[in-house]
């Protein structure tokens, strides 16, 4: 009984200081926390800045907007020029912009980046500061002409983002496209002429299209040809890539319609003997007949 109750009182006393270090941790990261507040307020206020406050603590003023251009998303590559200061002046760090190098970065989903902890506030296009509190910075990590637990702030000049979806995007606000739907599966559905009645699950679809790339470069179709290409509607047939089945079957009897999708519902990383290998394609389709098995 004396041996169970002396685990007990250990357990206890290793519970307590555990307990005891842990709020120790948490009222420092606190006490930091509300330093680096009161310093980024005092500059906001002796620069005479206006400035937002984000969710996770940042502080932002966008000088130049763009309310149109694309934010960031997952799988996106990021090139942006940048410097960042100590909120006394002091640089820290810089891209290249007199040799117009930008740093260049991919978006892996890993908010290790420090750039992922402010750029989803900024639209492509935009130029902006923001002033980030030590804990999105390096915390109790020092740097070189920064010490631990300070704040700092970083000026964006440039901002644009390249990928397959960045291109889609790109190639649709350049050509100043209505997208009708953006489905689920990420395939961009754009109507062109409306459809006079439902397709029905296992009919044969006739289908005329052009396929080109985001170029404009036509790399295959039947339009003008007798022949037509037989679909069954519902099906999820591996005849064809995923993107123009997606579309296709969104359709309607004579409709006419543009389906933009990224290479992972087309020809992915092999691509065949006349598309690439990661290229976004582009099909303009027609449904002209439906016909039974």
């Amino acid at each position: 009984m004396k041996f169970k109750l002396l685990n007990l009182l250990v357990f206890g006393a290793l519970v307590c200081m555990l307990s005891s270090c842990l709020s120790t941790v948490v009222l420092e990261e606190n006490v930091i926390d509300q330093q680096n507040e009161t310093q980024i307020q005092q500059y906001i206020s002796s620069k005479s800045l206006t400035m937002q406050k984000a969710s996770n603590g940042v502080y932002y003023a966008i000088s130049k907007a763009n309310p149109s251009g694309r934010q960031i998303i997952l799988g996106d590559t990021i090139s942006v020029h940048y410097v960042i200061t100590r909120l006394d002046g002091v640089k820290i760090d810089s891209s290249s912009v007199l040799t117009n190098k930008p740093f260049t970065f991919y978006h892996n989903g890993v908010n290790t980046n420090i750039f992922l902890k402010f750029l989803y506030l900024m639209h492509e296009g935009e130029t902006g500061s923001f002033i980030l509190p030590s804990r999105l910075v390096g915390g109790g990590v020092a740097f070189p002409n920064l010490a631990a637990n300070q704040p700092v702030r970083c000026d964006i000049s440039y901002f644009y983002t390249f990928g397959e979806e960045a291109d889609i995007d790109h190639y649709i606000a350049k050509n100043k496209i209505t997208v009708t739907e953006k489905t689920t599966e990420g395939v961009r559905y754009i109507k062109t002429r409306d459809g006079s009645a439902d397709l029905i699950s296992g009919k044969v679809a006739k289908i005329k299209y052009t396929g080109k790339f985001l170029s404009g470069e036509v790399f295959d179709t039947n339009v003008g040809k007798t022949d037509s290409l037989s679909l069954t509607v519902g099906s999820s047939s591996t005849s064809f890539v995923t993107g123009f089945v997606v579309g296709i079957n969104k359709m309607k009897l004579g409709e006419k319609a543009t389906l933009i999708f990224r290479s992972a519902l087309g020809y992915g990383s092999t691509g065949n003997t006349t598309i690439p290998p990661y290229t976004p394609l582009i099909f303009e389709v027609e449904i002209v007949a439906l016909k039974d098995q």
